[in-house]
């Protein structure tokens, strides 16, 4: 990664959207809308049919010199669980230089270790990291704060092991899409983990930002525009925010909508990317201002051709493929 304060777009008055969504991703986003409305769908059942979705337009399985899964403690026994999966991917024989761990997305509400395997494989091989991705609780069986204790626990757990994963321990950063992005952010935030049962031990050497969420409040412009063909609409986002928090009033603390937070100077050299449609665009933007701000050292990409969950549908759209190749090379760029 470039030792400067640069980002790949212009900072002011950035296109935010071209005038429409590109093609192949609208008519994804269309096939969608014959489903039932998945935000009316049961969580249990909206899982395994994200899961589907992934399978049947997502990526291609690539292979691993070496796949492992291993199951580790947490602090917050909820319900008698008292241990969650992560997933290891080694792209090579080789032990390189740099790690991500790797938080899904799905609202903290779906999605899984197998819902994002495809992608966390394309990582890895192209981003040329070694990539571990954490199998945290979802809700509402596990509310708010329990998701973010999990990703710090599985956060101060691979910290703690980095020889028995054959890891560098220098270079560990942290990642995710959505609310894995959100809960990633959170994990270089120390100054807001006092208030949690677990507190992340070491700083993040740096952090993957894919279209995070930022703000549950739901109160900027692209929140309240994009609510018809597109995969994340602002029902399905209070849909999610609705089975996370505990109380409709939590939206407002800094550890659920982090855009909020008073002091963000704490975070790592970062990436961050928004999109063109997508109800978090606009959060996602401040987000990356206030990074820089706070002399943070950011890249800010913006593809405003590309819909929330392009990663999903890149059988059916090249241009989805090509930005998700973009991706992991923007990952591969902190190897720099």
């Amino acid at each position: 990664m470039h030792n400067t304060n640069q980002q790949f777009m212009p900072s002011k008055n950035p296109q935010l959207q071209s005038k429409q969504l590109e093609a192949k991703q609208l008519m994804a986003a269309k096939l969608l809308a014959f489903m039932p409305a998945l935000h009316k769908l049961a969580p249990k059942i909206f899982r395994a049919v994200f899961l589907m979705l992934d399978r049947l337009l997502g990526l291609k399985k690539i292979a691993m010199y070496r796949v492992v899964d291993l199951n580790i403690p947490v602090s917050t026994h909820n319900r008698g669980n008292t241990s969650i999966k992560i997933r290891c991917y080694y792209p090579t024989s080789k032990k390189l230089k740099k790690t991500l761990v790797y938080f899904h997305g799905g609202g903290c509400v779906i999605g899984s270790i197998n819902s994002h395997d495809r992608f966390c494989r394309y990582l890895a091989k192209y981003g040329q990291m070694t990539i571990i991705s954490v199998d945290y609780r979802l809700s509402p069986e596990y509310k708010f704060p329990t998701p973010i204790c999990d990703a710090i626990d599985a956060w101060n757990y691979i910290n703690d092991h980095t020889e028995t994963l054959n890891i560098n321990p220098k270079y560990i950063g942290v990642g995710g899409d959505s609310a894995g992005g959100y809960l990633a952010g959170l994990i270089g935030l120390n100054a807001l983990q006092t208030q949690l049962p677990a507190q992340a031990k070491v700083k993040p050497s740096f952090q993957f930002l894919i279209y995070p969420i930022v703000d549950m409040q739901g109160l900027s412009g692209s929140y309240q525009k994009f609510n018809k063909d597109l995969m994340l609409t602002r029902d399905l986002m209070d849909y999610f925010i609705s089975h996370y928090v505990n109380a409709p009033d939590e939206v407002t603390l800094a550890l659920v909508s982090p855009l909020q937070t008073k002091d963000i100077s704490e975070s790592p050299a970062s990436y961050i990317l928004t999109l063109g449609y997508d109800p978090l665009r606009d959060d996602g933007i401040a987000y990356a201002e206030r990074l820089k701000a706070a002399g943070i050292k950011t890249y800010h990409e913006h593809y405003d051709d590309c819909m929330h969950g392009f990663i999903s549908v890149t059988k059916l759209s090249t241009r989805a493929m090509k930005a998700t190749h973009n991706l992991a090379m923007a990952l591969n760029r902190f190897n720099e």
